[in-house]
């Protein structure tokens, strides 16, 4: 690809990509290995191991805490037959 043709391809990418928002699908977070159940706090945590290049990619694959609460709405059930 010449110069201009992939300037203009990056730039499609990247409008296509902030159209559907700034998350990552779950499997480019596994790639970068951030795990489905990864907690949005979690990732204020990586500055205190210097590690806060890590925090945009964080910020993309993580849940807020009451995206996680709302799924738990029965933390267990019991199945009983009768008969």
């Amino acid at each position: 690809m010449s110069g201009e043709v992939y300037l203009l391809w990056l730039m499609s990418l990247l409008q296509t990509l902030s159209a559907y928002g700034a998350d990552l699908s779950s499997e480019a977070c596994r790639d970068l290995g951030f795990s489905s159940n990864l907690l949005c706090s979690s990732c204020d945590l990586l500055g205190e191991f210097s590690l806060t290049t890590l925090q945009p990619d964080c910020r993309q694959c993580c849940q807020q805490e009451a995206q996680m609460e709302a799924r738990k709405l029965y933390p267990g059930a019991i199945l009983e037959v009768c008969g």
